[in-house]
């Protein structure tokens, strides 16, 4: 990151008014040091990727809608971000279906015998 950056990152936005002030903050680069560069997809996470001009840093917004808090992180650590909330969406989607296959297996069980 360079002065034309911006210093901190924002995992999610815990509130409106934090995302006010991050935009605000945004608002003020875009036009001077940060470049729209185009809106993207990384696997399920659709977000829109900008560029500092001076430093070159890559970064993706993914604004807050609703339930979804969005985010504003460097390229490397959205894509970290976004693999282990899929990792985890896996882990919670099969370790369900185990659990339901193993109801029904002793529900079986209990029902013959």
């Amino acid at each position: 990151m360079c002065k034309d950056c911006f210093e901190s990152e924002y995992y999610k936005f815990n509130s409106t008014a934090e995302f006010n002030k991050f935009n605000n903050e945004f608002d003020s680069k875009i036009s001077k040091t940060i470049l729209f560069v185009s809106t993207d997809k990384y696997k399920t996470d659709f977000h829109n990727v900008y560029k500092c001009k001076t430093c070159e840093q890559i970064w993706w917004l993914s604004d807050p809608d609703n339930h979804w808090r969005g985010y504003f992180l460097k390229e490397k650590n959205a894509k970290k971000i976004i693999d282990t909330d899929e990792e985890k969406g896996k882990l919670i989607k099969y370790g369900c279906l185990i659990v339901i296959l193993l109801l029904i297996f002793i529900s079986i069980k209990v029902f013959i015998f």
